[in-house]
């Protein structure tokens, strides 16, 4: 559930990556949320080729240290990320 102080950080087009991310978020302490979206065959190009992406929900006051996280990761993560 979204609530009007989340803000939709980032979507992530692999599973393996979303796990890392999440380890990283909570390790953080950065509260977060997950919905799993489905992405229509014209906007597949911009989402790796997924035909599903992991939307990451996170409070506005946290937003800055999620970010900070997500740019601290591998190319391994930050190469399945969409902002």
């Amino acid at each position: 559930m979204e609530l009007a102080t989340d803000i939709q950080l980032c979507s992530v087009t692999d599973v393996k990556a979303k796990e890392k991310l999440m380890n990283a978020l909570m390790k953080a302490g950065v509260p977060y949320a997950e919905k799993w979206e489905k992405v229509s065959l014209r906007k597949r190009k911009k989402y790796n080729r997924a035909k599903e992406v992991c939307v990451i929900i996170t409070h506005k006051a946290q937003a800055d240290l999620a970010r900070a996280v997500i740019e601290s990761m591998g190319e391994d993560v930050k190469g399945n990320i969409v902002w």
